[in-house]
């Protein structure tokens, strides 16, 4: 998707995404928590129909669900006892603190997968070079190292299962050999590719100087004015936060979830903020599903 939200300044969606990441870690109110789940998914699923998130939803369950399971057998605190577990106390507390922070853990895992569909390692070289060249170079290469060694390995188990090393019902010594010859044959590929790669950046000149861009971006009108919008909502959510307003106890018993005015108006600037890149890019959908009902 290359309209919508996707299409603002790095330097918008670098400020969005910074928010986000940090409200994730902020807030454990079961109400906010459940509408940042609710936001990321749905950013993500705007982005590109959910594909790169049904790539790794499922291990983004497992880790949540380890840490629900997980605290509440070592952590005790609370007042109120639901049952014993080799003689130590479940408390309802430690089970809702461990719901609260597995799920914080999922909305931040489920974010950053939106944050690699926005920023691009082509927009975070542009958003990080002018300032520290070397940090862009290797964020940019440590985000498609994983991927590009992924692709490279299909590659060569598909060579060699042409060439007949990778068949049914080989035994487990020459398939460990064999699988030791991949592994071979991919660290000297991707080693080679690295030391030609920085051979040819430092004959350019890479980080001598201020880098230029082919690519030259400018915010323009639209862009000042959802940073501005982002910046109003967004500042008044991380205010109020720390201010305490939403700021949730667990421990040693439950707080209600009653809301003050206050609340409330924290609660609207917070969904306001969630809902801008959506409202965004389901926008840009209906006007083009309207352009493509006219032609």
């Amino acid at each position: 998707m290359v309209y919508g939200f996707a299409s603002l300044h790095p330097r918008v969606c670098f400020l969005y995404f910074a928010l986000l990441l940090s409200f994730c870690m902020l807030f454990l109110h079961p109400l906010l928590l459940g509408a940042t789940l609710a936001a990321v998914i749905g950013l993500n699923l705007s982005l590109d129909g959910g594909r790169a998130l049904r790539r790794s939803i499922g291990g983004y369950m497992i880790l949540a669900l380890f840490i629900f399971i997980v605290n509440p057998l070592f952590s005790s605190r609370g007042a109120t006892i639901l049952f014993y577990v080799w003689d130590r106390a479940v408390t309802l507390e430690s089970v809702v603190y461990g719901a609260l922070f597995s799920v914080s853990m999922l909305c931040l895992l489920i974010a950053f997968t939106a944050l690699n569909l926005v920023l691009n390692p082509g927009k975070l070289l542009l958003l990080l070079s002018p300032i520290a060249p070397q940090t862009a170079f290797a964020v940019t290469v440590t985000m498609r190292f994983v991927p590009l060694l992924t692709r490279r390995l299909k590659a060569i188990m598909t060579v060699q299962r042409a060439m007949g090393y990778f068949t049914d019902g080989m035994g487990r010594r020459r398939y460990a050999r064999e699988a030791m010859e991949t592994l071979h044959a991919l660290v000297s590929w991707s080693l080679e590719e690295a030391l030609q790669t920085a051979a040819s950046m430092r004959s350019r000149g890479y980080g001598i100087g201020r880098r230029s861009s082919a690519d030259e971006q400018t915010m323009d009108g639209r862009d000042w004015l959802v940073c501005w919008v982002l910046l109003v909502v967004g500042g008044n959510s991380l205010i109020g936060r720390l201010m305490g307003v939403h700021a949730y106890e667990v421990y040693p018993r439950l707080e209600p979830l009653g809301e003050s005015p206050l609340g409330w108006l924290h609660l609207a600037s917070y969904l306001a903020f969630l809902a801008l890149p959506l409202i965004m890019n389901e926008k840009e959908r209906l006007h083009w599903r309207h352009i493509r009902s006219n032609m």
